[in-house]
Formats: C-alpha cells, sequence, structure tokens
C-alpha cells in the first residue's frame, strides 16, 4: 500500500469516528426541564432527561446559569460512574409533575432516563438555564440546550451579593496554589442591612457537593492563605476546581453568593542525588537518594509523595536480584556492598506522581558503574535559580556540593565554569548575565590522600516569557478611587505557569494569574507589568494610564474597610499621607490597621511605602510620631510573618521585590536611628533586654514582660519614653531578622560579623559585527566596567570581522583576613576573555599595539563595602567607598600629623612604592601655604625643596599629589615640605610662622592594578605580578579605580593606606672636616707605599734562568761559521703551567743535521715554573734561521704536563730572530713547531691576532688597575714592554690611580651643606659613570702615550 493510501485510509477512520461519537451524542436527545419561576434562597428541582444514556463514549454534561453552576459529570464511556443518577421511566410528565416542576415546555419524549437536581438561586442575574452536553471537552460534538428561568423575590427586600471577578462558573479565577488570595464581596442591593456582621464561608468542590473547610469573618472579604485549595478531588472534571460559597444573615434576611475557583497547581520533580551518571566502588554501600523530588505545589516541610516508584536494569548484569523492577517505594533506599559487579553499568529510573492525580508525574534516570578503587561521592545540589537545570539570567545562582562518603575528612573544592577555574569554596554563588544558551558547571571534590570525586552540571538558559501583550480598563480615572483592571494575554513560557506583577512606580500593587486584578492607583503616568514565570525569569512591559489626583482627602475613608476593600483602602491612605505634617494625623489616618490582617506581598510594599512617606512627611520627631512609626513596623513584620508562614522566607531576594527589599532596608534605617534617639530604660530592664538580645532569647513574650516590669516603675510620663525604646529596639529586630533570613539583604548589625562567601558575576555579549566604537560593558554585578577599542578584538583575534563574544567574569573572594586592613589583598577580581565561537583561553595574551581599560567601583574592604551597602540612597547622602573617610580606624592609624614652628622647618617622609604602583598623597589639613617636593630613589635636596612650585593651599582639606613608579622594582618614594616661601632655605631667617605654627595631616594612599599570570605547568608557578597594568593618574577614585592593561586576561588593584616614616632632617649643617675620614685615608696611603717599596726590594727580579751549553760545537755536522744562538722557552701563567719532567728539543732545518738539546730537571727542584722563561745559549754551525722544531718531555714527576707559550730563537751574528708560538699543553705527544715569524733587528712586527693581542695588553693594564696582579700575580710580561718588571708596573697603576682619583675629586667638588643632605641608594649615578669614564680614559690615554715615549727612548 503506499503511503498517500495510508493516509487516505486514516482520515476516513478518523471522520468516521468523529460520526460515530455525534451519532451517539444526537441519539442521547439531552433535555433539561425547570419551573418558570424559582424560588430565591429555597431549593427547587430541576430535571434532566435523556431518551438513551450514551454507552461507548464518554460524554461531559454541564449545568448552569450565569452565576451557578449545577452540576457537572460524565457518563458513558468511564469508569467511575458520577452523580448524578439515572433512572428509566415509562412516563417524564410523571416525573416531572412529583418534582412540582411546572414548565410550559412539553417533554419530547415519554419513556426514556431521568435524574433529579437540587438546586438554590441567590442572584436574580440567573436568568438563563444553559445545560451543554459535549464529547471530549474540546469541541468536536456537543449539543446546548438554553431555557428561560426568573427568580421570585420574596415581598421583603432581598440582598443581592455577589463576588466580583469570580461569579462566573465557566470562567473561575485562576489562583496560583502558592499564593494566597484576598477576595471580596460586595452588595448589589443591600436592603440597608450593616456591612459589618457575621459572614461564614465554605471551601467546597466545584459543584458544592463537598464541603473541605469553613471560616468565619465579620465582614464581606476573606483572605485564603496559600497551599490551601489542594484537596482531593473525587473526579476528573472537578480537580483543582473550587466553590467558595459565602452565608449571611441579618435582621431575618438571608444573602449568599458563590465564587468560583481554579488553582494553579506546580510541576512535580524527580531528582535523585547524583545526577545522571556517577561512579561506585563495588565495595561500599550503595545509596539511592531521592529525597530531594518535590511537589511545587506543597510547602518545602511537607511530605512530598507517598510513594516512590524505582526500577533498575542492566544490560551488562540482567539477572542481579537488587536491579529489578520495584525495588523500592521510599525515598532512600541502599544496596549492599558487593551486590554489582565490577566494571558494570546499572540503570535505575525513579518516577513520582502527585498524591490524589496520577497524571501529574515526573521522571529520572541514573547511571552508576561499578568500579573497583575508592572514589568520593559528590553530587551538586541546587539551591537558587537552578531548578531543572535552567538558570535566568540578571540574577544570582546559588549551587552547594554534597559528598556522602567524605565523612569529617577535609577536603578541597575546585568550581569550573566553561572551563575556567573560578571558586575553591563548598559554595558556588555567580550572578550570570549570559548571551549564551547555556553554561557548564564542572566540580572537582579532593581529599588530602589524593582520593577526588568529580560531577558536571549543565545549566540551560531560561529565556523567560516572551510575546503577549498588556492592556488596562479603563484607560484613566482618579486617583485611589477607580478601580483599574489591567490584562495580560498569550505570553509563553518554557516554565509556567506566569504571574504578573503590577507596579506604580517602584511600589508592588499586586499579582494575578489571568486578568482578573483590581488595582487602585496614584498619580502615575504608567503601570508597570513584570511577567515572571516559575523560575522568576521576568520580562517588563508598561502600560499607559492617565490618573487625575485627589483634590482632598475622602471623608470615610474607614469605611471602606467594612465593604472589604483593602487595597482601595490602602491606596487612600497613602495618597492622604503626602498632605500631612502632624503626627496626630497620621495616627488618625491608620488607626484602623492593627485590625487588618496583612499576608500579600503587595501589602507588604503598600506598608512600607506608607512608613517612608509618613516619616519624610512628619517633620518633628516626638512621642507620637515615634509610637507612629513603630506601630507600622509592627504591622510590616506581622505581615512578614504571615508570607513566611505559607511560602519560603527567601522571595524577597527574587526580581519583582528589589523595590520592597530596598524600602525594608530604609524602613530599618529609620527605626534604627530613631531608637538610637529615644532614652534606655532603667539598667534593671535594660540588662534584662540586653543579656536576652546577646544570647538570642528575645522574643515578644520577653518584651511584653519587660514592658509590664517598666509600667511598675515610675509614672506615665516618665515610663512612656521606655516602653517606647522597648517596642521599637523590638520590633527593628523584628525586622533585621525578617531581613537577613539570606546573606546579602543586611550585615550582621549589632553582632559580630560573618565572612562573606565567594561570589561569581558572569557576563556574555556577542556582536555579529565587530563594533567600531569603543566598547563598554559593566559587569552585573556592578562592580567593574571594561572598555576597549576595535584595535583590541582585531589583536586578540587576528581579524576583524565576523561575530565577536566578550565575557566577563567578576569574581568577589573570601578571604579569612587577620592581618591589619592595610595590607589586605583585594577580593575584588576581574577576568576577560574574547573570542569568536568557544571560549578556549588558557594563558594571558600581551597586547602590543593595543590597550585594555578596567575600572573597579566598590571597594574590597568589608567594613566599607559594609557601610556602602547599607546606607540609604534617599535618606543620606551616598559616600563613596574610596573616598576618605576619617571616622575609619584605617585612616586614623595611617594619617600623618605634624607642625612647622619656623620657617627654616623642613618635615620629610618616606614609605615604600612597589613597582608599577600609585601614590595618592591626600593632604586633610593645612593651615599654611606648604611648599612640597614628592619624588622617588633619593631624599630630595634643600635645593629641590626651595625651587619646587607644588604648593598646597593654605586652609586645604582636600588636596591630592601623584606619583607612579613605573620600574620594575621597588622603589622609596619621599615627600618633603615647609611652609611656603619665595628665597631659598638658606637665605630663609630662622623666625616664626605667622599666626603659627604650621599645622598639617595627609595620608598615603596606594593604588595598584595586578594580573594574573597564567602558567601551564601547573597551579603553584601561577601568581599575581604587577607587570602589564599600571592605575591611571586619578586624582579621585570616588568613581572608582581605573586601569589601563597591556595584557588580556585577570586583573584585580588594591588601594591601602599606608602610615609614612618621618625621616630626620639636618638644616644647614656646615661641610667640616672629619679627623677619623682624613686617618683613614692616610693609613691607607702610607700602607700602599710600604708596600710597593717592599715589592721593588724584594719582588723585582725577573723570573728567569739562561742556561748555557759549553762544547756543544763538538757535535756539529756542519762546516760553515761558528754562531751563538739565544733559545728562549716561555711558559704560560696558567696553573701547573710548568713541568717536572726532563724536556727534549730537537731542531730540524732545511738540509741541516738534526740537533737534539735536553733540559735535565729534578723533579723535586724545579727550572721551568709557571710563567717564566728559559734561556739556553749555545755555540753551533748547524741551527740556522729558518728551522722547525720538535718539543717532548720524558714523563716524568707528578705534573709532566706543561704550558708552552712561545719559543724564540735569536742568531746573535745575523740579528734575526724566529718566534714559534705554541700557546697549548704538551703532553706526552711531540709537539712540532714551525714558523714564518722571522724579523731582524730594529723590526717592529705585529704578529698573532689581534684578539690575543688585546688580551694581553688587558692582562698587563686593566688588571693592574682592579690591584690584583701587582701584588699577587705572578710577573708577566708582553711583547710590547718584554722586560717591565713588578716594581715598574706597580709604579704606573698607582699614579694612575691618584691621577684618576683626583679627577673624581675634582668632579664632585667640595663637600657642602647642598650635598651633605644627599642620601643616595647607589654609589654613582648612570650619567656620573659615563661622565667619568670619558675623563678618565682621555687622561689615560695621555698617560700611555707618555710611558710609550719614555719607553722608546730609554728601553
Amino acid at each position: 500500500m503506499s503511503k498517500y493510501k495510508k493516509i487516505h485510509v486514516l482520515v476516513l477512520l478518523y471522520l468516521t469516528v468523529q460520526i460515530a461519537k455525534a451519532y451517539e451524542l444526537k441519539e442521547a436527545n439531552i433535555k433539561v426541564y425547570c419551573s418558570e419561576y424559582v424560588p430565591y434562597g429555597k431549593r427547587t428541582n430541576i430535571v434532566i432527561a435523556m431518551e438513551s444514556l450514551p454507552v461507548k463514549y464518554k460524554v461531559t454534561i454541564w449545568l448552569s446559569t450565569p452565576s451557578y453552576l449545577l452540576a457537572l459529570f460524565e457518563l458513558g464511556g468511564v469508569a467511575k460512574e458520577m452523580g448524578p443518577s439515572f433512572r428509566s421511566t415509562s412516563s417524564i410528565s410523571e416525573e416531572l409533575s412529583y418534582y412540582g416542576i411546572k414548565s410550559k415546555i412539553e417533554p419530547d419524549y415519554e419513556q426514556g432516563f431521568f435524574a433529579n437536581l437540587s438546586a438554590t438561586f441567590w442572584s436574580v442575574s440567573d436568568t438563563v438555564l444553559t445545560l451543554l452536553g459535549r464529547i471530549k471537552l474540546k469541541q468536536i460534538s456537543e449539543i446546548k440546550i438554553s431555557i428561560p428561568v426568573e427568580v421570585s423575590l420574596p415581598p421583603r427586600c432581598s440582598p443581592q451579593l455577589t463576588v466580583p471577578k469570580c461569579s462566573d462558573p465557566q470562567s473561575p479565577r485562576r489562583v496560583l496554589i502558592t499564593r494566597g488570595i484576598l477576595i471580596n464581596a460586595i452588595f448589589l442591593e443591600s436592603c440597608n442591612l450593616p456591612i459589618k456582621a457575621i459572614y461564614h464561608w465554605s471551601l467546597r468542590d466545584f459543584v458544592g457537593l463537598t464541603q473541605f473547610a469553613s471560616y468565619t469573618t465579620d465582614g464581606p472579604f476573606i483572605n485564603i492563605p496559600a497551599f490551601t485549595m489542594r484537596f482531593p478531588t473525587s473526579y476528573e472534571p472537578w480537580r483543582n476546581l473550587y466553590l467558595l460559597q459565602v452565608e449571611g444573615k441579618v435582621n431575618g434576611l438571608h444573602f449568599a453568593a458563590r465564587c468560583y475557583l481554579k488553582s494553579i497547581m506546580g510541576n512535580v520533580e524527580a531528582v535523585i542525588l547524583g545526577g545522571q551518571n556517577r561512579l561506585a566502588r563495588q565495595s561500599e554501600t550503595i545509596w539511592m537518594n531521592g529525597s530531594l523530588s518535590c511537589d511545587f505545589s506543597k510547602r518545602r516541610g511537607d511530605i512530598q509523595f507517598s510513594s516512590y516508584n524505582w526500577n533498575c536494569f542492566s544490560v551488562d548484569d540482567i539477572r542481579n536480584p537488587f536491579c529489578q523492577r520495584n525495588i523500592s517505594s521510599v525515598a532512600v533506599f541502599s544496596i549492599p556492598a558487593n551486590s554489582f559487579k565490577s566494571g558494570c553499568k546499572y540503570i535505575f529510573r525513579l518516577q513520582v506522581s502527585r498524591d490524589g492525580n496520577p497524571n501529574v508525574s515526573s521522571r529520572k534516570v541514573q547511571g552508576i558503574t561499578v568500579i573497583d578503587h575508592k572514589i568520593l561521592q559528590v553530587t551538586i545540589e541546587c539551591v537558587r535559580n537552578c531548578r531543572n537545570d535552567f538558570f535566568t539570567p540578571s540574577a544570582k545562582i546559588h549551587l552547594t556540593s554534597r559528598c556522602s562518603n567524605c565523612g569529617g575528612e577535609l577536603v578541597r573544592y575546585k568550581w569550573y565554569i566553561d572551563g575556567q577555574l573560578l571558586v575553591t569554596s563548598r559554595d558556588l554563588r555567580m550572578y550570570i548575565r549570559s548571551a549564551s544558551k547555556g553554561i557548564r558547571i564542572k566540580l572537582i571534590v579532593f581529599s588530602k590522600y589524593g582520593i577526588y570525586g568529580r560531577k558536571v552540571k549543565n545549566l540551560v538558559r531560561n529565556t523567560g516569557p516572551r510575546g503577549g501583550l498588556c492592556s488596562v480598563y479603563p484607560r484613566q480615572g482618579y486617583e485611589a478611587i477607580t478601580p483599574f483592571y489591567p490584562c495580560c494575554q498569550n505570553f509563553v513560557s518554557l516554565n509556567g505557569p506566569k504571574e504578573y506583577w503590577y507596579f506604580a512606580g517602584s511600589v508592588l500593587l499586586g499579582s494575578c494569574v489571568d486578568c482578573n486584578c483590581e488595582v487602585y492607583l496614584p498619580v502615575t503616568s504608567s503601570i508597570k507589568v513584570l511577567v515572571c514565570d516559575v523560575a522568576w525569569a521576568c520580562r517588563t512591559t508598561w502600560i499607559k494610564v492617565k490618573i487625575n489626583p485627589l483634590r482632598s482627602i475622602p471623608n470615610n475613608i474607614h469605611g471602606l474597610l467594612d465593604n472589604g476593600l483593602i487595597d482601595r483602602y490602602l491606596q487612600t491612605i497613602q495618597s492622604s499621607a503626602s498632605h500631612i505634617t502632624k503626627a496626630e494625623s497620621g495616627i488618625i489616618l491608620t488607626r484602623n490597621l492593627t485590625n487588618i490582617p496583612f499576608q500579600s506581598r503587595s501589602s507588604l510594599a503598600r506598608l512600607a511605602n506608607l512608613t517612608l512617606t509618613l516619616s519624610h512627611r512628619l517633620y518633628f520627631v516626638g512621642q507620637q510620631k515615634e509610637s507612629l512609626l513603630t506601630m507600622l513596623v509592627k504591622i510590616i513584620n506581622d505581615n512578614f510573618e504571615q508570607i513566611n508562614k505559607n511560602e519560603e522566607e527567601t522571595f524577597i531576594m527574587q526580581k519583582p521585590f528589589d523595590n520592597l527589599r530596598q524600602a525594608c532596608r530604609e524602613v530599618y534605617e529609620i527605626i534604627e536611628r530613631l531608637c538610637k534617639m529615644s532614652p534606655r530604660p532603667p539598667w534593671s530592664v535594660y540588662s534584662h533586654y540586653y543579656r536576652a538580645f546577646s544570647t538570642g532569647k528575645l522574643d515578644q513574650s520577653l518584651v511584653e514582660k519587660l514592658v509590664d516590669e517598666t509600667k511598675k516603675l515610675g509614672n506615665d510620663e516618665t515610663n512612656i519614653p521606655w516602653i517606647i525604646w522597648l517596642n521599637s529596639t523590638w520590633e527593628m529586630e523584628r525586622l533585621y531578622r525578617h531581613l537577613n533570613y539570606h546573606r546579602g539583604i543586611l550585615s550582621d548589625m549589632g553582632g559580630q560579623r560573618k565572612a562573606l562567601p565567594s561570589e561569581v558575576a558572569m557576563d556574555v555579549q556577542c556582536f555579529n559585527t565587530f563594533p567600531k566604537k569603543i566598547v563598554r560593558v559593566l559587569t552585573s554585578d556592578k562592580i567593574h566596567m571594561v572598555f576597549f577599542g576595535q584595535a583590541v578584538l582585531k589583536e586578540v583575534l587576528g581579524t576583524d570581522e565576523g561575530r565577536v563574544c566578550l565575557k566577563l567574569v567578576s569574581i568577589k573572594l573570601k578571604l579569612n583576613w587577620w592581618y591589619p586592613i592595610y595590607k589586605k589583598p583585594s577580593t575584588l577580581v576581574l577576568s576577560v576573555r574574547i573570542f569568536q565561537r568557544e571560549d578556549n583561553f588558557t594563558v594571558h595574551i600581551p597586547l602590543n599595539r593595543s590597550q585594555i581599560h578596567t575600572k573597579t567601583f566598590i571597594t574590597y574592604d568589608p567594613e566599607l563595602a559594609t557601610e556602602n551597602r547599607n546606607s540609604s540612597r534617599s535618606i543620606s547622602s551616598r559616600v563613596s567607598p574610596r573616598s576618605i573617610l576619617l571616622s575609619t580606624a584605617e585612616i586614623k592609624n595611617c594619617l600623618r600629623e605634624g607642625t612647622l614652628q619656623t620657617h627654616q622647618d623642613i618635615r620629610m617622609y618616606r614609605l615604600v612604592l612597589m613597582e608599577h604602583t600609585l601614590l595618592a598623597v591626600h593632604f586633610t589639613t593645612s593651615t599654611h601655604k606648604l611648599q612640597v617636593v614628592l619624588r622617588t630613589k633619593k631624599k630630595p635636596s634643600f635645593r629641590e625643596i626651595s625651587d619646587s612650585k607644588c604648593t598646597i593651599p593654605a586652609l586645604s582639606t582636600n588636596t591630592t599629589l601623584l606619583l607612579r613608579n613605573n620600574c620594575r622594582k621597588a622603589d622609596r618614594a619621599y615627600i618633603a615640605l615647609r611652609v611656603y616661601a619665595n628665597s631659598s632655605i638658606s637665605q630663609t631667617d630662622n623666625t616664626p610662622i605667622e599666626n603659627g605654627p604650621a599645622r598639617y595631616a595627609f595620608v598615603f594612599q596606594i593604588r595598584s592594578c595586578d594580573t594574573w599570570w597564567y602558567s601551564s605547568s601547573g597551579l603553584d608557578n601561577q601568581k599575581w605580578s604587577h607587570y602589564g597594568c599600571y592605575p591611571t593618574m586619578d586624582l579621585s577614585v570616588e568613581k572608582g579605580i581605573r586601569c589601563t592593561c597591556t595584557i588580556l586576561g585577570t586583573y584585580t588593584n588594591y588601594l591601602h593606606y599606608l602610615p609614612g616614616v618621618e625621616l630626620p632632617v639636618g638644616v644647614f649643617n656646615v661641610a667640616k672636616l672629619n679627623v677619623i675620614v682624613i686617618l683613614f685615608y692616610v693609613t691607607i696611603f702610607s700602607f700602599i707605599l710600604l708596600w710597593i717599596l717592599w715589592l721593588y726590594v724584594y719582588r723585582n727580579r725577573l723570573p728567569s734562568k739562561t742556561i748555557l751549553f759549553p762544547k756543544f760545537e763538538l757535535d756539529d755536522e756542519s762546516t760553515g761559521e761558528l754562531h751563538n744562538v739565544l733559545i728562549s722557552l716561555r711558559t704560560g701563567g696558567r696553573i701547573n703551567a710548568g713541568t717536572t719532567a726532563s724536556v727534549h728539543l730537537s731542531f730540524h732545518g732545511q738540509s741541516q743535521p738534526v740537533r737534539h738539546i735536553t733540559i735535565m730537571q729534578d723533579p723535586e727542584h724545579i727550572i721551568l715554573k709557571s710563567n717564566s722563561t728559559l734561556y739556553i745559549w749555545v755555540r753551533t754551525r748547524d741551527i740556522r734561521i729558518p728551522t722547525t722544531i720538535m718539543v717532548s718531555h720524558n714523563n716524568a714527576g707528578r705534573f709532566p704536563k706543561w704550558f708552552l707559550r712561545r719559543i724564540e730563537l735569536t742568531d746573535i751574528q745575523t740579528g734575526k730572530t724566529q718566534v714559534f708560538l705554541a700557546r697549548q699543553w704538551v703532553e706526552k705527544r711531540t709537539l712540532l713547531l714551525s714558523s714564518s715569524l722571522i724579523y731582524s733587528q730594529g723590526d717592529v712586527r705585529m704578529f698573532d691576532r689581534w684578539k690575543n693581542r688585546f688580551i694581553m695588553s688587558f692582562e698587563m693594564l686593566w688588571i693592574n688597575w682592579s690591584l690584583w696582579q701587582p701584588v699577587t700575580g705572578s710577573w708577566r710580561e708582553s711583547v710590547k714592554y718584554p722586560r717591565m718588571s713588578r716594581a715598574k708596573r706597580i709604579c704606573e697603576f698607582i699614579s694612575k690611580l691618584l691621577i684618576n682619583f683626583t679627577i673624581c675629586v675634582v668632579f664632585f667638588g667640595v663637600t657642602t651643606s647642598e650635598n651633605l643632605n644627599l642620601n643616595r641608594s647607589t654609589f654613582l649615578q648612570y650619567k656620573d659613570i659615563i661622565i667619568l669614564t670619558m675623563l678618565c680614559s682621555f687622561v689615560n690615554l695621555m698617560l700611555q702615550i707618555m710611558f710609550d715615549l719614555v719607553n722608546y727612548r730609554f728601553g
């Protein structure tokens, strides 16, 4: 069969089924019969008839009037029959007569089935009775029958009571199960009855057959707490639908009304502790934990599920008895050790269903792989903003870790976000503003024994509600009088249900899940709407309105409460409070507030706004104002308790309540100031109160007891202030407790501070095209700002096209610091990443052609941060956390104060300035104009102080000087100051200062910008560095500290206050001769002269020896002329250059016989020593120039090896000399030397390479400079000065030394009072070295020329 034929058959089958359903509904021929006139408030009968009962298909019957649901049931193919019951009859007419139904409509058939219903009508608006028969709830096939009815009223007046917005059963009012609801009933016709009466309320099923709860009120309104409407329902059509009926009787007149509600239940979520996959050790017990599974329609403390359905299967181990279906029905169970096989994987499934509604269920799967070695069982648990693995951007995420098998072992934590290590604490708190669809979080836990565990969690971005429109009816009205009905529809969200929060400015008006909200507005131009899903992902929109202000205060304000119009009442007194200035008027206006059980978030917001308004409007502080504000704070606390009793305590941290949280903080500060101004009670009462406060035992009963004791201590005039103090401080403490449920709302005021945990804020912003302008991005925690140009993007990515993403990670570290605060490192860290598709950042990236700029707005000091966090944005003027706060202990300890008595007084201070840091000197006091010098490296001289153009104005309280150390090493920084004068210090009179003494005060502030240097070799090699970033030269950091960086990576900044060290300053010290120094120099030079004399007398002999070989010519073979030949063997100056062996020389000439010369040595008394010359004198006819020499030795003694520098062969008769350069060690082998270096007497020739000649000259000249060779070294000679003795060398050295010393003395000049106070950190400056080198080199050159001339002339 082809595909098209299959589709055709399916369509025909579907149409056939629909026709069959319609036919069965038509065959039933449903009718409804009712009397034309029905009595008011009395039971009457209604009959539903059918010609045949449906059997195959389920038919839903709906019978109602516009304000009354009479029946809703199903019959036909249903598993459980619903009422009413149908009976067969042969005469429908007789049954109608039996039940007293008088109708003009005649039955269409007599034989069939009927059911009787009892109904009570309370509203004259019920004029039509409608029956609706439908197969399925979708409008596939239905019938509709309408008959007219009329409610007969009694002769007396009949009250008409109705409940707006929920009286229509076809559109019941939608109510979230997690929210309380205020329902008002109003009289359409009151018959002059008093509004204040007894009202009986009953909560029933949808058709009113079963009563679930009952209430009694003294007014036509009721507050239904949250989590109330979740009673079990017998039938599916009635599920989550309720009828709230109110009845009353006044002066014999009965009245009643009905309100139809639909409870919006949350989902259920199955959770298996450990995540989707985990590892388990075979030899350990395996725990399966599903206790975190929850039903969001129940409170957290309630039992979530009555049964947990666990199943298990394994492909690797099919027949394992511990892995089967239905293995457990409890939340937590265990599997014994060694029950599973190593290397196998077991799949566990957990399914939970809502109690009473199996259609709402959830399932989770966990795979367990069994291993042999031990591993830490680590799990990541969601605390906030991670429900169902969804996270809401621009909101805080809180994850915590749990280790089930760690016991008491100390472990370390590492949290990674998208591969980047961020936090090392147990909890991960971060604020994410991300453009990406999700983030990957990895947790690694290490123990000290090397055992580890890891877990990965992927969070998906919750986009929040989308689409939809909001409107309001009417569009304009009067302040606090006109009811407005905002309506938002067609919003779509991944996490339902949705809730709509309405605001007027910053004040919360109310919330709804449908269009049944009634709000009363102040003077405003728009209604702000926050559309939020169940995960608190919100979208903001506005609705335009026009509000006319009140012209006068309404007269019957308190009458609004009698009618249950609480919202209108609160808005009316809020509008009226804006026009009063006396406490008596405020007390009269709010006297009925104590009678209202406030329990909603909107009432809390209105009460906080009312309290702030009255605190600002009532100018004078008195007992009446204090009592009024204390009463309002008490009502706020009671409202908090009602909310916290029914819902979670941390609701105030969610996005819709940001303004409410701020308003409550401002109320807290107001009541705190009032408590400080109120007189304390006597010591007996105060000590009891303080002791209970310190031990955490302070409660309402104790405060009431103390109030009773206070009343007995005196008369009413003295007791009232004490009683006000007790009540106000107790209400302040209650408010603090409500606000401090979540860390970060308020600090621990009045108690010991707690270290704040590490927090992370991550922002990811992407651009489809490269931005052309400067990019400015503020982190979501509003701590850092990053701005850079397009050049940075191009340098990092290597291109200027395509998509580019910027990731900012702001970290607030937790430091357990106990050292002084000015030494504390920064807790604020910023990491910047730039990428196109994926962040693969591993090391920092140098920026060679561009720069990136950062700005940090808040301080890292927890004390200053707490002060800034607790400061009110509207009550007190905001003080920047980085400005100078003289009230803090840190500044007081670092502040330097001083006085100047005379015009010649100078004060000088010093501190160490680290590399690439900035010093800011803040002058807070200066009674006179000061002359200041600020510099590094060395102390300022008196001339610099006198010539300085930097001044501090007189009477200055905020003058700042800046100095930055751009060097790559730490250096000292100096500041010197004196009273301003036009003349130098030496020319200024040492007289007292006019209007003196001159007082001053300043503080040193250190600013530094650091970068984190990454290393691939491990975390131990990674560290903070001062290089790559430097602070900008900003006089003030009130708006943040700015850094300029040439590295893309991770940054932090420091801002410390350091105490300076005062230095002693000697003014006008006259330069005098120092006898000790003179004696020292005389002694040294005398010793040098004596040393030279001793060297001249005892060490001035040349280290050489001459050996004459007599009758050497007797062995000649030649017959030529007899010549005198002088042979010199020169050893080197190296260690062990001499030899203990006998040396053998062989001379080989051209056409000459070979002659041998052997130099015999006693190994214990050697001739050839280091750096010596041995002359051999022979008379011979066989040795002529040129020749070759073969050198060898007999390897005798301990050190036979020797270093031969060169051999010179001189023929005295011919005047020629042949030089053999060896410069090598003579070992066992024979050394054959030949040379072309032959010169005659009087010749000047340069031989050898320039490098070797330079080395010899350096040895002779430069080593002498160090005074080393003349004293300790052996005698050395050179070609230029072959016979220069040691004494001559020392004389040359001393001459040069004295001349250069003279040059240095002339260069530095005479010691004066100016250079006497110069304290150098180094002996010479670079420029001094250069100048002295040039001068000394020139003089030495002239001296060398003179020595050369003397040597040339005299030899």
